[in-house]
């Protein structure tokens, strides 16, 4: 018997021997988990291409968005853990979802092998240029003079664009109507048109909107003026105190990946952000590239998670 064991253990171990160095032998599939237009999806698009002729195989992106981000992400924790599904995280999928929604189907950072640290991007506050502010603070005294029938709109509840919102109206002392969409780029089209008085967007799709004039930048949330936006102010430049909220990009495959293969992908994935056509895209993105181990990634997911349990036990921010 115990011979007849160590015979299906080694055939068992050289399958997968033989399943590694063949990888990969088909397409990928990289699985942006929110609706398309926004910024997971326009970086998610660059990053596959480049993957996809580095590893001289199709990397198809297909976005699965709902639920703040879970529905994608959950999809993604249940497929095969071989190196051909991957899903292109963020902040919130990845960390302060766990703290708004503590009973998911699954955690996000047990079932999942972290890749790649793609990079960070703070927020925007931009306004459509229906609505008379030119800074924050202007901003603020007009959404006052509203009587709280503003609004703004937010690709998901519980997401950092709800929290810097929530912070900013919070210090000011002032309330406005929260519309949480499936993603950035369902939000827009109601900011262009005026439907929403403001929102606090993602830097890289917001500078292209802003420099065409289709919507006002009042304010950065970096810590420090973003080498894509040297000219626009932070919110803390412009008055509120301690407001930095800085999200990131992750690439993750299911947990339980091979070693070998996650090492090979995260490889990949950082050629193909350094990739200097990609590196041209990123400074019209406004995104701050920055790349990593695996190790690295989970080491930021951790400490992400601490981070947000203050800042969301502050604004009071809740997902119904």
């Amino acid at each position: 018997m115990r011979s007849a064991l160590a015979a299906v253990a080694m055939m068992a171990a050289a399958f997968g021997v033989n399943a590694q160095s063949d990888w990969p032998n088909r397409p990928l599939k990289w699985v942006v988990p929110f609706a398309p237009g926004g910024p997971t999806d326009s970086i998610s698009r660059v990053l596959s291409a480049r993957l996809a002729e580095s590893l001289g195989q199709s990397v198809v992106v297909e976005n699965r968005a709902g639920a703040s981000g879970a529905i994608g992400s959950e999809f993604v924790a249940r497929a095969a853990p071989d190196g051909y599904t991957l899903v292109f995280g963020t902040q919130s999928t990845h960390a302060s979802n766990l703290i708004f929604f503590p009973n998911m189907a699954f955690d996000p950072i047990r079932d999942f092998q972290p890749l790649t640290l793609v990079g960070t991007a703070c927020l925007a506050l931009i306004v459509p240029p229906s609505v008379p502010a030119n800074n924050a603070r202007e901003l603020v005294d007009w959404i006052a003079r509203q009587g709280g029938t503003a609004s703004y709109g937010t690709a998901a509840a519980g997401s950092s664009q709800h929290v810097a919102a929530e912070l900013m109206l919070r210090n000011s002392n002032v309330k406005a109507i929260h519309v949480p969409y499936k993603g950035s780029g369902a939000a827009m089209p109601d900011l262009l048109s005026g439907r929403l008085s403001f929102m606090f967007d993602n830097l890289p799709s917001s500078l292209p909107l802003a420099r065409s004039g289709k919507v006002r930048a009042l304010a950065q949330t970096c810590a420090k003026r973003s080498p894509a936006a040297p000219d626009l102010p932070t919110m803390v430049e412009a008055g509120f105190r301690d407001f930095v909220i800085e999200g990131w990009y992750g690439v993750f495959a299911p947990a339980r990946t091979p070693r070998p293969v996650a090492e090979r992908l995260s490889a990949e994935i950082n050629k193909a952000l350094r990739h200097p056509e990609s590196m041209e895209r990123w400074k019209t993105l406004g995104f701050d590239p920055i790349g990593s181990s695996p190790d690295a990634l989970a080491e930021r997911q951790r400490g992400d998670l601490d981070y947000w349990r203050r800042m969301i036990e502050f604004t009071g921010v809740k997902v119904e």
